[in-house]
């Protein structure tokens, strides 16, 4: 059966679902976890393939994927055997700032705002646990859209811990586009507040973060 080149696809699993045609760059998954840095930036041209590299990275690690070998059974990545005891068993915290455009500064942050509390929405079932103390509770309740920028900074921090506590292993984080909403106020003249935010958001999330297992961040 000829295979489909459906352009432009980004999810992985739709493309091995209905057997798109897909050049096989599993063995990245191998290279970067044997690799052990806590935190790796990728940056390449537009219509690289980077987003859908970091989907791949997803779907393997991924909890919401596990029993899904059947993905990557043909692929270059089963080919080393450890690997296929770490397929769907770790927690994934995944994000794209692809969208974050705007002209001032209080618009690319409200959008920021609103992919944050988003992923924590898909964590609900982790969140709403009897599991957390109240100040825990308390902070997990504030992450909403009329968050102060000081919450939005810590958010990732905070989540991965209670990730960890939850499930007892430190998710990985993947940044997709890390360098839009940084273009944004390039172009209109923000860029000094924007970075002030951003500066904390990283550090807070990729550089001082004890309960950070991996990272990996695209950009062109």
């Amino acid at each position: 059966m000829p295979r489909i080149i459906a352009t432009g696809k980004q999810k992985f699993r739709e493309i091995r679902q209905n057997n798109c045609f897909y050049v096989d760059k599993t063995r990245f998954i191998k290279d970067w976890w044997d690799g052990l840095d806590d935190v790796t930036l990728i940056t390449r041209p537009r219509r690289f393939g980077k987003t859908l590299m970091l989907d791949t990275v997803r779907t393997f690690f991924s909890l919401e994927f596990s029993g899904r070998s059947d993905l990557f059974e043909s692929l270059e990545i089963w080919n080393y055997e450890k690997f296929h005891s770490l397929q769907g068993t770790i927690p994934v915290i995944f994000l794209s700032f692809s969208n974050i455009k705007g002209k001032e500064y209080t618009e690319i942050i409200d959008k920021i705002k609103e992919v944050l509390v988003s992923v924590y929405d898909e964590f609900r079932n982790v969140l709403d646990s009897e599991f957390f103390s109240v100040t825990e509770k308390e902070q997990i309740a504030s992450v909403r859209q009329s968050m102060k920028d000081f919450v939005a900074q810590s958010a990732l921090l905070h989540l991965s811990k209670y990730i960890t506590k939850k499930f007892n292993i430190e998710p990985i984080i993947l940044l997709d586009e890390y360098d839009t909403p940084l273009h944004e106020a390039w172009i209109h003249g923000y860029w000094d507040e924007l970075a002030i935010f951003m500066r904390g958001f990283f550090n807070s999330t990729f550089k001082t973060n004890s309960y950070l297992g991996r990272g990996l961040i695209s950009g062109i």
